[in-house]
């Protein structure tokens, strides 16, 4: 009977000792568990790296956005403070590009003509009346965006246009001079009126050419040099050609270029006594490029 008892005793604690085993194992599990999904998984460094240049990469092109945005806020600012200006008025001046203008506003302006849209193909000298459109920044020279010469000293009054300047190169039959504005100008001088001096045409010396047209032309019609400007020559107007045609009223010669001029002819001169083929010198008044010459005297080569 006690051999019965003590096989029991020794079953149920065999019992208790296994289910202690198995919820000690169970909780060591769960604690494990609970562990693992508290403790945060390691970051991986490349991701991360990747995540600090993008936010850097934001970052910077805000910056660059907002400093691109401020210059065009500046830019915008200066265009609207410089005010959009026409301003009608006597050239005063002439230095190189920058021209010096009085204004009919009674002010005076001095406005820089380079890069400057125009319709004129004439030079801007003194005495030139002018129209001239510029952004009023506040400086002292004003940067123009066009201009159109309304009247020109040039050709003022029934006459051909005149421009001065200094020569830079010369051959037989062409002249190049330098302009007050800068520009370089070069003329075909075959049938050019010249006027001298004894030193003839020297580079370096200042002249005044009278033209035909227009500067894109380049024919010139008188070449007075500044030893030579004080000769009785340089005083009248003279084109020689062999005569083509005449009557009572006009007479046409052609020029050494095989240009043909007619002039008017005044009442003083008597072409009678002059054959077709003769080589002539005329002299005249008026504007060959107006064909308004007239011829106020006829006389052979």
């Amino acid at each position: 009977m006690k051999r019965k008892y003590l096989i029991a005793a020794v079953c149920c604690l065999a019992l208790g000792i296994t289910a202690c085993s198995s919820k000690t194992a169970e909780s060591s599990a769960a604690d494990t568990t609970v562990t693992a999904e508290a403790k945060p998984a390691p970051e991986d460094p490349a991701k991360a790296e990747g995540t600090g240049k993008e936010e850097n990469s934001k970052k910077e092109s805000g910056e660059e956005g907002n400093e691109e945005a401020g210059e065009n806020a500046k830019e915008t600012a200066a265009e609207t403070e410089a005010e959009k200006k026409i301003v009608t008025g006597q050239v005063e001046k002439v230095d190189k590009t920058v021209i010096t203008i009085s204004g009919h506003d009674d002010l005076e302006y001095q406005v820089d003509l380079k890069d400057a849209e125009t319709r004129s193909s004439l030079e801007v000298g003194e005495g030139d009346e002018i129209q001239v459109i510029f952004l009023d920044d506040g400086g002292e020279v004003k940067q123009a965006e066009s201009y159109d010469i309304l009247t020109s000293a040039a050709i003022e009054g029934d006459m051909d246009p005149v421009i001065a300047g200094v020569i830079k190169d010369a051959s037989m039959n062409s002249i190049v001079i330098e302009a007050a504005s800068g520009k370089s100008y070069t003329f075909s001088t075959m049938i050019a009126q010249k006027v001298t001096g004894d030193k003839g045409i020297m580079v370096g010396e200042n002249v005044e050419i009278t033209y035909l047209g227009s500067l894109d032309q380049g024919v010139a019609l008188r070449v007075i040099t500044e030893e030579g400007s004080g000769d009785a020559e340089a005083t009248y107007n003279a084109l020689l050609g062999t005569l083509v045609s005449y009557s009572d009223s006009a007479v046409t010669i052609q020029a050494a270029d095989g240009s043909s001029f007619t002039f008017a002819l005044d009442d003083s001169v008597d072409m009678e006594t002059f054959e077709i083929g003769d080589e002539l010198e005329i002299t005249y008044g008026g504007s060959l490029t107006k064909q308004s010459a007239v011829a106020e005297d006829v006389d052979y080569q």
